[in-house]
């Protein structure tokens, strides 16, 4: 069970992922990179981001 820092932690980096993600994404037309999720261990010291191209 993902405790409450854990969540918000993995939403701020969805997020600022996405985001570098679309800057990037932004000058190959064509390209659609999303940040389907991110689970953040309990120490906070791994996140895993699962990307969909």
């Amino acid at each position: 069970m993902e405790s409450t820092r854990q969540a918000k932690i993995a939403r701020l980096l969805q997020k600022e992922l996405s985001e570098i993600f679309r800057q990037q994404t932004a000058k190959t037309h064509g390209v659609i990179v999303s940040v389907s999720a991110v689970r953040v261990s309990p120490d906070l010291s791994i996140a895993r981001a699962y990307l969909s191209v």
